[in-house]
């Protein structure tokens, strides 16, 4: 390529990556089905309770594969759906087999795998679909929406002692911090909640516990807390309600700010 003042690009819109992970049962699946004009690659059964969502049954890497590029297709469709990566990852790592030819997985990669290479080759595999589904944000303008499941794991801070936190349900460490990366937004979904009743001595370490306290309002966090990850390059609210509704207002706050558009004119 060549380097010169001429050759400079203005960068140009594109629709946004959601990663939204949470809970089970939370509403995920039906916050993404009322994205604009979506349809779904479903890896498990999170639209039994939403009648008349278009989608595809995903039941291995190829099926993902062949709906990417199927979507390349002329259509009216504005949103892809992947529900969810949880159920995808067994599906990859089975291709991760098929394409080693060995029967488990601690056996792929060179020299009779070992020491945990499959998290490092699994990850072509993983960019595989992100590229794909990039092609189509890019290429056919369309939004894409990862989702999945919660878990909460230890992690080790350099500058602070272990502590538990929530991460999405991926066995690939490395899969997740790829995916994180990739996404303009990680969503993390839950219940509100709040707790009384702990005390703490002078040193601050707990010496009673205290009752968790929750109203069943759902929320999505969208900055990162010492409890889960998170995080939004479209300066976003630090959580907004658990809708559709709320969390696309909240991107179109964003946008008139940043155009000067006045709502109350």
């Amino acid at each position: 390529m060549s380097v010169s003042l001429e050759t400079l690009k203005a960068s140009v819109y594109l629709p946004p990556r959601d990663l939204i992970y949470g809970v089970q049962g939370i509403g995920k699946s039906t916050l993404a089905s009322q994205m604009e004009k979506p349809v779904f690659l479903a890896a498990e059964d999170g639209l039994s309770g939403l009648p008349g969502i278009k989608h595809w049954e995903i039941r291995s890497f190829p099926d993902a594969i062949e709906a990417i590029t199927a979507l390349h297709d002329k259509h009216t469709f504005k949103s892809v759906v992947l529900d969810t990566v949880s159920a995808f990852e067994p599906m990859l790592h089975l291709q991760l087999l098929n394409d080693w030819r060995v029967d488990s997985i601690d056996k792929v990669g060179a020299n009779g795998g070992g020491f945990y290479k499959w998290r490092t080759e699994a990850l072509p595999l993983w960019q595989d679909i992100l590229d794909g589904l990039d092609s189509l944000r890019i290429n056919k303008g369309m939004r894409i929406i990862l989702l999945g499941h919660s878990i909460d794991k230890e992690v080790k801070p350099p500058e602070a002692d272990p502590y538990r936190k929530y991460t999405v349900d991926l066995l690939n460490d490395k899969a997740s911090a790829l995916l994180y990366r990739w996404a303009d937004v990680v969503g993390f979904c839950n219940y509100k909640i709040s707790v009384t009743g702990t005390t703490r001595d002078k040193r601050g370490k707990v010496t009673k516990t205290g009752r968790a306290i929750g109203t069943g309002e759902r929320v999505m966090y969208l900055s990162e807390r010492p409890a889960f990850f998170a995080k939004n390059r479209f300066d976003l609210p630090n959580e907004v309600p658990l809708t559709c509704g709320d969390y696309l207002e909240a991107f179109q706050q964003n946008k008139n700010e940043n155009t000067g558009v006045n709502k109350n004119g």
